[in-house]
């Protein structure tokens, strides 16, 4: 059986019309959904970016980081690929299957990061986020979309470098998913026919700000807008922002994910016409949701860990499974070991996550009583009725929720309910093992680093 796995980054789950949003236009994730089997409790154990895809790829719990040392200075979480560490790509790969990778994430290609290990191709299309692409000035002034809040901060640099990167882009398809999906198309077109197996792993960056798709897909949600585009706005507060501003911003969003809805279902129907479903399982995902104005955040910071941060979708198709809900935890460190089970491929023992398929099949209705995460020096714990975070240094400030009564997490009754706050923390110190974060990783976060601008001929 083939094998493609397509990751979406940032995208916010109750911002899909198939988990009940009703102004936002995804025909094709909700297609997808019709067909699926959907899991609605599937929680991000390591949280954002690199830690959640090293469980993808790696198969076991990267949270709580206890290899943060390993490789000297990175943001927690943050640690390369090591050359001794198996990935799925390369157990499928030593099983005979042939292996590509197309992405616009990055992160995987900074120095020694070694993601693409385990693939025989791998397809980068540059020029995402801070990707040091092009530095040659732009025609674009970034100014047009500085939030006052950035200003002078290292995310400063991000936007100028994102605003160099996409200086030559005239039409849709020159923006990023598409990008990425016809690709990724072209890999099906050129190898597919060709050999028996193959595992075909698309991460697509977008929806992940910045947030400029072309200017149709934002007026579908906030036409008329005159004030400031704030298109990478700093991580953080956003009380500087005004209503009009913060509703714009969830519009630019939501046009971004539109595009990206597009252009998948332009990649499902090539995979349709070349009738690829009769042998191909098809997992659907995403690392992460993100704040929009929600609990007072744009975009997602470590304190974060609400229902829209942690709340992503994940949803296979598989021939002969019918579509169903499941409704027991699962994490991204499972994936990797029920897929190489279902494959009657043998597991390293490196891959300590858990088997979900009995879920699926109806065997089990749970194969954890909870799920448990972190970002950088904060960590949660949820279970059946109560959601719980907190701070990992300094000052606890613990955030309990009750999530039958409040699934959006808006009142915060840690002091009222003091024993069931109890309950979480032993069970979120239970689950840590003893570990806390190396002092010498908690440090400046990278956004508040020295912003450090390039300097052109004639600048004081």
């Amino acid at each position: 059986m083939n094998l493609i796995v397509i990751a979406i980054d940032s995208l916010r789950k109750d911002y899909m019309g198939c988990f009940g949003n009703p102004w936002i236009r995804t025909p094709h994730f909700d297609k997808f959904f019709e067909k699926a089997v959907v899991f609605d409790r599937f929680r991000m154990n390591g949280i954002p970016t690199i830690p959640f895809r090293r469980g993808v790829m790696l198969g076991r719990q990267i949270y709580p980081y206890w290899d943060a040392m390993k490789c000297g200075w990175s943001p927690l979480g943050w640690q390369p690929m090591g050359a001794d560490e198996m990935t799925l790509q390369e157990v499928l790969q030593n099983a005979g299957y042939v292996t590509g990778m197309v992405t616009d994430v990055w992160h995987y290609f900074r120095a020694g990061f070694n993601f693409h290990k385990g693939f025989h191709s791998w397809q980068f299309i540059r020029g995402q986020e801070a990707d040091p692409y092009l530095i040659e000035p732009s025609i674009q002034d970034a100014e047009e979309f500085m939030d006052p809040a950035l200003r002078g901060k290292r995310m400063q640099n991000f936007l100028e470098q994102y605003v160099r990167n996409v200086d030559e882009r005239r039409y849709e398809e020159d923006c990023f998913a598409p990008q990425v999906f016809r690709t990724a198309e072209k890999w099906l077109q050129k190898n597919a026919r060709h050999y028996e197996d193959f595992y075909l792993y698309i991460d697509c960056f977008d929806p992940h700000e910045p947030w400029d798709p072309p200017r149709e897909y934002t007026d579908l949600y906030d036409p008329g807008y005159k004030g400031k585009e704030y298109i990478f706005p700093q991580n953080g507060p956003c009380d500087h922002m005004s209503e009009e501003e913060i509703k714009h911003i969830q519009a630019m969003y939501a046009g971004k994910l539109t595009m990206v809805d597009r252009w998948f279902g332009h990649f499902m129907e090539k995979i349709d016409l070349m009738g690829l479903k009769e042998d191909t399982a098809i997992l659907f995902l995403s690392d992460h949701g993100l704040q929009l104005g929600d609990h007072g955040i744009i975009k997602k910071v470590a304190y974060g860990l609400y229902t829209e941060l942690l709340e992503a979708p994940m949803m296979l198709m598989m021939p002969g499974q019918s579509p169903k809900s499941i409704s027991g935890f699962v994490q991204e460190c499972d994936i990797a070991p029920t897929i190489l089970k279902q494959l009657g491929l043998e597991l390293p023992e490196s891959m300590t996550g858990l088997d979900f398929w009995p879920l699926v099949t109806g065997e089990k209705e749970a194969i954890r009583d909870h799920a448990l995460g972190g970002f950088h020096t904060f960590s949660y714990i949820q279970d059946d009725e109560y959601h719980y975070f907190r701070s990992l240094v300094g000052e606890p400030k613990p955030q309990l929720f009750d999530l039958e009564k409040d699934p959006k997490m808006l009142e915060n009754i840690a002091e009222s309910k003091s024993d069931a706050c109890q309950i979480m923390e032993d069970k979120l110190l239970q689950g840590l093992g003893g570990w806390t974060p190396p002092k010498e990783l908690l440090g400046v976060r990278v956004m508040d680093l020295p912003y450090i601008p390039f300097r052109l001929k004639g600048d004081i």
